[in-house]
């Protein structure tokens, strides 16, 4: 008797040890995403469902998706468009341009502050987000981001400003 009230309190502290473990670690913060999708095809929109379904099964990303209706390749796919204001901002903003269906445009826009602003977790998620883009995307476009080109800076200015990030 006394073996088995021996065995069950230290299975007892065992468990309070290892649910104590679990409740302390931190859980990683969820990367809020707007993807805008300016593209046309059926087959770059059947590669947009399986960037968002690729991003969304990581658990890592919440994604938004906005179709945008645009002129050229550099026009902003948000102009004229107020963010609701209960909806908190964006971390970051995927911009697939409509030059991916003919190939005139071969940059996909991930849109964030400057790389050397963030957090290392999002600093992460934005390289991650990048090799799975480019890889769905492979040989229709390659992903840019502000390390290595002005436009998804200046986009992040006017996005900020507006209340979108």
């Amino acid at each position: 008797m006394k073996t088995r009230l021996g065995v069950l309190c230290l299975i007892g502290v065992m468990l309070l040890g290892w649910s104590a473990i679990t409740f302390a670690q931190e859980v990683p913060p969820t990367i809020r995403v707007l993807l805008i999708d300016e593209t046309k095809t059926f087959t770059s929109t059947m590669k947009v469902a399986g960037t968002i379904g690729a991003l969304r099964q990581m658990g890592l990303f919440d994604v938004s998706v906005r179709l945008a209706e645009v002129n050229t390749d550099y026009s902003d796919p948000l102009a004229g468009i107020v963010p609701d204001p209960a909806q908190e901002p964006f971390d970051l903003v995927l911009i697939l341009p409509r030059g991916l269906d003919t190939k005139t445009n071969v940059s996909i826009w991930l849109v964030s502050d400057g790389l050397d602003l963030l957090s290392p977790f999002t600093r992460g998620a934005v390289e991650l987000m990048s090799n799975v883009v480019d890889q769905v995307f492979a040989g229709s476009g390659q992903t840019i981001d502000v390390s290595e080109d002005l436009w998804p800076g200046f986009l992040w200015a006017a996005y900020v400003s507006k209340g979108w990030m």
